[in-house]
């Protein structure tokens, strides 16, 4: 055996093995964004922490004090800081979201207050709501749904969908080298500039998308935090951040790592060299 052969099988494997590992790349990539997105959208184990803010009434009364709205992409979640009520926003009027997320109160939602039964809940106070209080609870809600209809629009979405463009645009590139398609220049060209255009264009909506949550997220914290006497106080979502940012340095790694997947592989030894 030549010294070709034997640098071979010693290094051949290794190099397969190390081509392979940016398409391990692909399971975070749509793991992060895939959570990034269900935040807030069901009461699945996790899925009420990973949310883009929260909302809380400043006033320290027994109930507002424990309400708590927080705002996802697509959902939102309401409850007491330990228990939360999550549904897709939606489709939904903020009246009936609020009564859906906040089911123990009595929101006063068709105009007539009435207490609910003391065995509604283990502190029966907790469960009572006055006009006031109940107004405050729907503003909540209406605020949330006004950031996230106005505000975090998601992004993320559009990064996740030209993610799987591009991994599709990839596969026909790899087919298109495989089989040396040389008289077409023309359609190899289309295809290997849709393949980096859209991981590129991906990675730099999951970029912009990142950047903004935890920008706009900040600002809402502090500038609440700072105003006297606002009805509203608002913190960010520090999990969901990191998952973005996750989502963004994968990608980042993975378009980078393109161009390699896209080679052809190695061509076979000749075995007069062996």
């Amino acid at each position: 055996m030549g010294a070709v052969g034997l640098a071979a099988k010693i290094f051949m494997p290794k190099f397969f093995l190390l081509r392979l590992i940016p398409y391990a790349l692909i399971i975070p990539i749509i793991l992060f964004e895939a959570l990034s997105l269900s935040g807030c959208v069901s009461t699945s184990p996790a899925i009420p922490s990973l949310y883009i803010v929260s909302l809380r009434s400043s006033q320290n009364t027994t109930l507002l004090s424990q309400v708590q709205v927080r705002l996802g992409y697509f959902g939102i979640c309401g409850g007491d800081g330990s228990t939360f009520h999550c549904q897709s926003s939606m489709g939904t009027s903020t009246d009936l979201l609020a009564a859906n997320l906040f089911p123990d109160i009595n929101l006063n939602i068709n105009g007539s207050y009435a207490a609910p039964p003391l065995t509604s809940r283990a502190d029966s106070d907790n469960a009572t709501a006055d006009a006031r209080e109940a107004g405050l609870i729907v503003d909540l809600v209406s605020t949330a749904v006004d950031l996230q209809t106005q505000v975090y629009v998601s992004v993320l979405a559009a990064a996740a969908f030209f993610f799987v463009i591009g991994l599709v645009f990839l596969l026909l590139h790899k087919l298109d080298i495989k089989k040396g398609n040389s008289d077409k220049p023309r359609r190899s060209a289309i295809i290997k500039r849709g393949t980096f255009g859209m991981l590129m264009l991906s990675t730099g909506l999951v970029f912009t998308a990142a950047l903004a949550t935890t920008e706009t997220a900040g600002v809402l914290k502090h500038s609440t935090e700072a105003i006297k006497n606002t009805p509203v106080l608002m913190k960010e979502g520090i999990t969901l951040q990191v998952m973005q940012w996750m989502a963004f340095g994968f990608s980042m790694l993975f378009t980078l790592a393109a161009p390699l997947l896209a080679r052809p592989g190695l061509a076979p030894f000749n075995k007069a060299q062996l």
